[in-house]
């Protein structure tokens, strides 16, 4: 099972890869093509059908996707010549939703997303100084993807072609991951080992949540304390 879990992996990393080279090719280009416009839109509709398949309202999810996709039909001349925007919705626009997601778990008396995941992460008993990191991280996870949505669109607006698609294809994916492994570095020193979790177990914590979430109640959202030390 774990070879296979492993080429799984690969491959995934590798699709990952090629879609990213293809797409930079494609963004960067002068002359629109059906290909570079494939690879714009494509994925989007593949996300919404997918969505759709997940949504508790399937039937009308789909309708919205099949419409979408009537829209893209009919709309293809002029979708062609400026399918940048497609690439451009790619690379900003999970930025921007990210953004949100973390953002919006921050106001007034709601629980901060990874506090969220840290509660999750450690049965629901977290110290003062664990709640305290954590809220602060979700702060900066929320003005990270904000920054990287502004500066996406700030690129496609004022720079070239060439340098925006670097950015958007190329370097917004290693910037995510410095990004994680620095905050795991800085995690280390700030919290003691028994106070901390790794990346593996964020990751978990966090398709927990997304499982939580979807329900009515979620462990999350319940009055939990952290506790001192």
């Amino acid at each position: 099972m774990r070879w296979r879990a492993v080429v799984r992996g690969a491959s995934i990393a590798a699709a990952s890869v090629t879609y990213a080279a293809a797409s930079y090719v494609a963004a960067k280009s002068v002359h629109p093509t059906p290909l570079g416009a494939g690879l714009a839109y494509a994925p989007m509709l593949l996300a919404g059908v997918w969505m759709a398949g997940k949504s508790p309202r399937r039937m009308p999810a789909i309708a919205l996707v099949v419409l979408a996709a009537l829209i893209l039909w009919f709309a293809r001349d002029i979708l062609m010549r400026h399918y940048r925007w497609g690439y451009l919705v790619q690379s900003a626009g999970p930025m921007i939703l990210l953004a949100l997601l973390f953002g919006r778990s921050l106001r007034r008396g709601h629980v901060a997303l990874v506090t969220r995941l840290a509660l999750l992460a450690h049965d629901g008993r977290i110290s003062s100084r664990t709640s305290s990191y954590t809220r602060g991280l979700t702060w900066v996870w929320t003005i990270f993807f904000a920054l990287m949505a502004l500066v996406s669109t700030g690129l496609f607006v004022l720079a070239a072609p060439a340098l925006w698609a670097l950015f958007a294809n190329v370097v917004t994916a290693p910037l995510v991951l410095a990004m994680f492994v620095g905050e795991y570095g800085v995690r280390v020193l700030a919290l003691p080992a028994h106070e901390r979790i790794g990346p593996v177990q964020a990751v978990m914590a966090f398709m927990r949540y997304r499982r939580h979430d979807n329900a009515t109640t979620a462990p999350s959202q319940r009055a939990i304390v952290p506790q001192t030390h």
